[in-house]
């Protein structure tokens, strides 16, 4: 399969209005303290940091320091052939300009950027070549440690996670279990391999609640493995193409029936990629919906056209934010 099908396939798998524009604005004129926390409960999606971070260049996934003031995310350019690693801190009260990571490489590309819950790992999928790799066009997880100030040269995660099919969006919890899609099994589900021992475990599936004959991904996992949040993608009951669904950890290996995280929170589009914050109170994830009426609007002049196309309203790849209320979803019958 070529790449840009590849990538596109993952994009959707894995993936500033207001009140309208009162409580519910992340981003007020005056200097911010803090990068996303504020004093109101952002009931509804909104975009996060636009033309700053959310721009008209396509992105998607995200994660930050534990401190929250640096936010790394994938982006990627079809046209130019581009998907690497980039980043942007927060200082003097706003992000600051992105950069990419110093691994970045032009020809091969590196996506679902994590970073561990002490920042001191960074882990990402990518199908660079290694000793070792299994034959085939597949992507593997690779980790960079982070070290005298920088982020190291990647290594391959390697055994026993890597397979020969693709292996995506790798999170990492505060014991250092690894929960990853993988679609070695010839459909895209999610697994888990336990670190114990100082060596990780033969991955284990998910069971049958989660995965299911759709394609699942983009599972974040909460730093104590108390929930999970994940894609589903072109599911009967679902509200666009890909979907946000959650679901709590009930024992070991038992899980509560996922629930669609709803219409407040998916689209009619591209949803996916999701991302709790460090304090566990912000959901932060990647959406394809656009402006309404902007196609209208750009049609009406090359001036009004130009503007959408260089505006992070017309349907890129970008951010939403959101307060997680985990209640509201377990009461859900």
């Amino acid at each position: 399969m070529h790449i840009k099908s590849i990538l596109f396939l993952f994009l959707i798998l894995g993936i500033a209005c207001s009140n309208e524009k009162k409580a519910n604005k992340v981003q007020p004129p005056e200097v911010l303290k803090h990068p996303y926390k504020v004093d109101s409960i952002l009931e509804s999606p909104i975009k996060f940091y636009p033309e700053v971070i959310s721009t008209h260049v396509d992105k998607f996934n995200t994660s930050m320091s534990p401190d929250g003031r640096t936010i790394y995310y994938t982006a990627t350019s079809q046209k130019l052939g581009i998907t690497g690693i980039a980043y942007q801190k927060f200082e003097e009260g706003n992000f600051g300009s992105p950069e990419f990571v110093p691994f970045v490489w032009a020809d091969t590309p590196m996506s679902d950027v994590q970073i561990s819950p002490d920042g001191n790992l960074m882990l990402f999928s990518t199908f660079k070549d290694f000793e070792g790799k299994p034959d085939g066009f597949n992507f593997n997880i690779w980790v960079s440690e982070f070290k005298n100030g920088s982020w190291q040269d990647p290594t391959p995660f390697g055994s026993p996670i890597t397979s020969s099919g693709n292996e995506f969006y790798p999170v990492m919890t505060k014991n250092r279990s690894i929960y990853f899609s993988s679609d070695k099994s010839g459909n895209s589900d999610i697994y888990f391999s336990r670190f114990e021992n100082g060596e990780y475990l033969k991955p284990v599936l998910l069971p049958d609640n989660i995965n299911t004959d759709k394609m699942e991904a983009d599972a974040f996992i909460s730093r104590d493995e108390s929930f999970i949040i994940f894609v589903r993608v072109d599911e009967p009951d679902g509200y666009g193409k890909s979907d946000l669904y959650i679901s709590f950890r009930e024992d070991n290996m038992k899980w509560s029936d996922p629930v669609n995280m709803g219409e407040g929170v998916n689209s009619d589009e591209i949803d996916g990629s999701p991302y709790v914050t460090p304090d566990g109170m912000y959901l932060i994830f990647t959406s394809g919906r656009r402006e309404k009426g902007i196609k209208e609007k750009a049609i009406e002049n090359y001036r009004n056209f130009s503007s959408a196309v260089s505006s992070s309203n017309n349907g890129s790849l970008n951010f939403y934010i959101m307060s997680l209320n985990q209640d509201q979803y377990k009461t859900r019958e």
